[in-house]
């Protein structure tokens, strides 16, 4: 009796993993959809505002823009790169400096160094917070916005 008990719990333990392991993998771009930084340069080209953060998440490329207090959410198809909807956002706390490379440009290097797939951008402390997926790790890099470089 104990031990169908221990089987049927882990079977339900590896039903969760599993599930779990499923959602984890949509939350890549696909493969073959525009860069992120052609993503990023595209909206920076509409002069919006100022991106504040970016992410992939529920199939598409949500990327913030804001312009003092005015924030939008912008939803990008990450094949095509056409914004698909936008709506209102929260206010930022803390924005690049005004002299700041463009974010595009700044990934656009770490694209080009082939460090791992970009999901994820924030400004946060003063820096651009980066996550990048490579060979099933997590790698977060914490990047100057003046000059592009790795904060050791």
């Amino acid at each position: 009796m104990r031990s169908r008990g221990i089987r049927l719990l882990l079977l339900g333990v590896s039903v969760l993993l599993a599930t779990i392991t499923i959602a984890g993998a949509g939350e890549l771009p696909p493969p073959g959809g525009k860069s992120f930084s052609t993503i990023l340069k595209s909206v920076e080209g509409q002069k919006l505002g100022v991106i504040s953060s970016a992410e992939f998440d529920d199939g598409w490329w949500e990327v913030k823009v804001c312009k003092g207090l005015d924030c939008l959410g912008l939803y990008i198809d990450p094949r095509s790169g056409e914004e698909k909807r936008r709506e209102p956002a929260y206010a930022d706390d803390e924005l690049p400096p005004a002299n700041a490379k463009p974010l595009s440009s700044i990934i656009q290097s770490l694209e080009e160094r082939n460090l791992g797939v970009i999901t994820d951008v924030e400004f946060d402390d003063g820096f651009w917070e980066v996550k990048l997926h490579k060979d099933g790790r997590v790698v977060k890099l914490d990047i100057d916005p003046r000059t592009g470089e790795t904060r050791r």
